[in-house]
């Protein structure tokens, strides 16, 4: 079953009350929940931002939510 990646930026709130919160999906998709996750660990450390501030969620095929960043550190 393939999954997917969805980043989500976590910056302090804008002035701006149109801005919505930047979400992206990573390119790839992924064989495993264990890829995915991997996938997502290396991209938020190739970021140049502090990793506290990006969340990610993995998803299946039917936009089902498998883990996110919180279930990560448990």
């Amino acid at each position: 079953m393939p999954y997917s990646v969805e980043i989500t930026l976590a910056d302090p709130p804008s002035s701006d009350k149109d801005a919505g919160i930047p979400m992206y999906l990573l390119p790839d998709m992924f064989d495993t929940v264990a890829d995915a996750k991997e996938a997502a660990a290396a991209h938020i450390a190739s970021l140049d931002r502090d990793p506290a501030t990006v969340l990610f969620a993995v998803t299946d095929h039917n936009g089902l939510t498998i883990m996110t960043s919180a279930d990560a550190t448990e």
